[in-house]
C-alpha cells in the first residue's frame, strides 16, 4: 500500500516540455501495468494472447485465425479454447469442419475479460470521477500523452496537467493536488507526473504569443482528454 504522497522537484526553466511541478510517485512494484496489452499483462501466455485477440473484435472468428493472429500453434489454441469454453468465457461452434469463437460477453467471466482489454478506458473514467472531487477545484485538468492517446505500455508515465484557478489558496491547491497524484498512481499503477500551472503562467507559455514549445502545445490540444474544468483553448483565449 502506497499513501498519496509525492515530491514536488520545483520550477523547470527550459521550457514546457520540461515539469514545472512534477510528483514523482515512488513505485515499489516489480513492474508497471502495460495499457497497450492488458489482458496479456494480467493473463500472460498463450492463453492470454487468445483472449486479447478475442475481446478485440466483436465478431466469430475461426480458431485458424484466431491462433494466428494471437501467434499459437494451431492445435495450442484449439486445447485452450477448449478449456475456456468448458468455463463459459469462450463460446464455441462448429460450421462443417470449421470451429468458430467468440468471447462470452454475457458471462460474468466473459465480461470480465472485455472490461480488463478496455482497462485504459474505465481508468480514463475512474480519473474524472477523482477529479470532481478535487477541492480547489482547477481551471482545467487534463490528462495528454501515451495514456490520451491510448498506446500506454508498461513504462509509460501519467502525465497530468493542472491549472490553478486565482482564487485558489496555493497551499490548499499543491496539498490536493499531491493526493490526487498519489490516488492516480494507485488507480493506475504507473507512474504519475504533473504539470502545475496558475492560469496566468499557463497563458504566458502557452498563448498565441509564445514561442517555446510549440510542437509540445499542440500535441497537447490535439491528444488531451479533460478530466475536470475548461478545454485548453477556452483558456488561453487570445491572450
Amino acid at each position: 500500500m502506497h499513501a498519496p504522497w509525492g515530491r514536488d522537484v520545483g520550477k523547470a526553466s527550459a521550457g514546457p516540455d520540461q515539469y514545472v511541478n512534477r510528483w514523482d510517485i515512488d513505485v515499489r512494484y516489480s513492474g508497471h501495468m502495460d495499457y497497450s496489452r492488458p489482458v496479456e499483462a494480467i493473463i500472460p501466455g498463450a492463453t492470454g494472447r487468445l483472449l486479447a485477440t478475442l475481446a478485440r473484435v466483436e465478431a466469430e472468428l475461426p480458431v485458424s485465425t484466431l491462433a494466428s493472429i494471437a501467434r499459437v500453434g494451431r492445435t495450442r489454441a484449439s486445447g485452450i479454447i477448449g478449456e475456456l469454453s468448458a468455463l463459459g468465457i469462450v463460446e464455441r461452434r462448429e460450421i462443417g469442419r470449421t470451429v468458430m469463437v467468440s468471447l462470452a460477453r454475457h458471462s460474468a467471466a466473459g465480461e470480465v475479460i472485455d472490461r480488463l482489454a478496455h482497462l485504459g478506458t474505465e481508468v480514463i473514467a475512474r480519473l474524472r470521477s477523482l477529479a470532481s472531487e478535487l477541492e480547489p477545484a482547477p481551471e482545467t485538468l487534463l490528462l495528454f500523452g501515451s495514456f490520451a492517446r491510448g498506446k500506454a505500455g508498461a513504462n509509460s508515465d501519467l502525465d497530468l496537467l493542472a491549472v490553478r484557478s486565482p482564487s485558489a489558496d496555493p497551499d490548499r491547491w499543491a496539498t490536493a493536488l499531491s493526493v490526487f497524484a498519489g490516488q492516480a498512481h494507485e488507480l493506475a499503477g504507473n507512474r504519475v507526473q504533473v504539470l502545475d500551472y496558475d492560469l496566468d503562467d499557463l497563458r504566458r507559455k502557452a498563448g498565441p504569443k509564445a514561442k517555446v514549445g510549440r510542437d509540445f502545445w499542440h500535441a497537447l490540444r490535439r491528444d488531451a482528454i479533460v478530466l475536470a474544468g475548461s478545454q485548453l483553448d477556452d483558456l488561453i483565449g487570445n491572450a
